[in-house]
């Protein structure tokens, strides 16, 4: 029972702000009544709690005496106290279970509970890097807010769950978030490309529940699905480039929603820290040298035949990359051509090998059938469409479909982004350029058709 519980005030102001890596601990606090994109209750912020604090119960607001405790600089009430700016943190020693607990957040408490009830209607539920701290109780009363450990780096959350009423508050578990390359904590904004769809955004709560909605501060909005290499995942778009906020929410409200703050830049155009790229006023000409042909490229009065020439700046032949550094760009130059540059198509094949069981057929009839293990090849290419790589029927570069890569102005460059860090597998990456008699550069092997690997 939560009768008679007191609470005592204590304001702390925020320490600093930046990726979480660099602080002690990351704090949020959602509520029912902020679930816009704007803002959350308390926003994501880093803290850093150089010490330890001393609280007070106020069971008795007029005892003079009241029962103090001091809380380590790594719990999550000195985290939350570090993060509670222009607010007070109301915390009480529970009589039940003798846990310390935050009771009240910007002066939200918990309602008294109301026989013959034995939760309140809705109570602050502490979660600590994605796990709640109440034992497996999923109580009020045993959620431990002094003598729990929060690792470095890792995520305090305060949320408004559920007691005895299902109502203004949360049933479910909360959601989180990954951008791109990024962490679930992430409190910098990653920096995204503004292109189709381009955003990867991986759910984490209760083992990335699908069918969440991301939506941008744009409007536009997208569900999360549960194909492709990373399960829970979705993209959207954006209009304007500069800094932006995602919500990923359930559509039922139930679970705390979360938001993550990007940034969309093409990595040139000036936003997000990038430097933007000066077209010149005028594009000199350069007479080609008379000695400068292979009898087909337009030089020399030969007849231009052959396509514009590419390289692959960021990709070599052969390259083996590690699990989760994967490639997530192509990035590449294009040669001068007399008949200039139509545009750059590109193909990526992906192969992977695993071993799996298959049933052994035997001449007498047995209770326990046999198996043996067969290595098998299950072959994906990447599609433009969906942003995903997807199965195959056969395996073979021809399997996969050409898609258009970006152009710089110049037309001298070449980009593609994808939406994710390419997964494991063995990769054949070609690149096709046409010029505008549709004219293609031919194939060569470690300049535009590259073979990578990601193990």
């Amino acid at each position: 029972m939560l009768g008679g519980v007191g609470v005592v005030t204590v304001v702390a102001t925020l320490v600093g702000a930046g990726s979480a890596s660099a602080y002690s601990s990351v704090v949020r606090v959602e509520s029912k009544s902020a679930t816009t994109i704007a803002s959350a209750w308390v926003n994501r912020v880093a803290v850093d709690a150089p010490a330890a604090v001393t609280i007070k119960d106020a069971t008795d607001p007029l005892a003079p005496s009241p029962e103090t405790t001091t809380c380590a600089a790594e719990s999550p009430i000195a985290a939350v106290l570090a993060a509670a700016t222009a607010a007070p943190v109301k915390t009480v020693k529970d009589p039940v279970s003798g846990k310390w607990r935050i009771s009240a957040v910007k002066n939200v408490a918990e309602p008294a509970v109301v026989p013959p009830a034995t939760q309140p209607a809705w109570y602050w539920r502490l979660y600590v890097d994605q796990g709640p701290v109440d034992n497996g109780m999923s109580s009020a009363f045993y959620q431990d807010a002094c003598n729990t450990t929060v690792p470095a780096g890792s995520e305090v959350l305060l949320y408004q769950a559920c007691g005895s009423k299902t109502t203004g508050c949360f049933s479910g578990t909360p959601l989180y978030a990954r951008i791109r390359d990024g962490g679930p904590y992430d409190v910098d904004a990653q920096t995204v490309p503004g292109r189709k769809a381009p955003v990867l955004v991986r759910t984490i709560g209760d083992k990335a529940p699908t069918g969440a909605t991301v939506a941008t501060d744009e409007g536009a909005s997208a569900v999360s699905l549960d194909t492709g290499p990373i399960y829970g995942q979705t993209s959207v778009p954006f209009n304007e480039p500069g800094p932006h906020t995602l919500m990923v929410s359930k559509g039922d409200g139930t679970r705390p929603p979360v938001r993550m703050a990007v940034c969309v830049s093409e990595g040139n155009d000036g936003y997000c820290g990038s430097t933007k790229t000066q077209s010149p006023p005028d594009i000199p000409y350069v007479t080609p040298s008379p000695c400068a042909t292979n009898g087909h490229d337009g030089l020399c009065g030969t007849t231009d035949t052959s396509g514009p020439i590419t390289h692959v700046t960021n990709i070599t032949s052969k390259k083996a990359f590690k699990a989760k550094k994967g490639p997530g760009q192509v990035k590449g130059t294009i040669d001068v051509d007399p008949n200039g540059v139509k545009d750059v198509r590109l193909r990526l094949t992906r192969t992977v090998t695993v071993k799996t069981k298959v049933k052994v057929k035997t001449k007498r009839k047995t209770k326990k059938p046999k198996y043996k293990t067969k290595t098998v090849k299950r072959c994906s290419a990447w599609d433009d469409g969906t942003l995903l790589l997807e199965t195959t029927k056969k395996c073979g570069t021809a399997s996969g479909t050409y898609f258009n890569a970006d152009l710089s102005d110049l037309r001298n460059e070449f980009t593609y982004s994808f939406a994710m860090a390419l997964p494991r597998g063995s990769y054949v990456l070609e690149v096709l350029a046409r010029d505008e008699n549709g004219f293609k550069d031919a194939p060569a092997s470690g300049r535009n058709v590259l073979k990578f690997t990601v193990a």
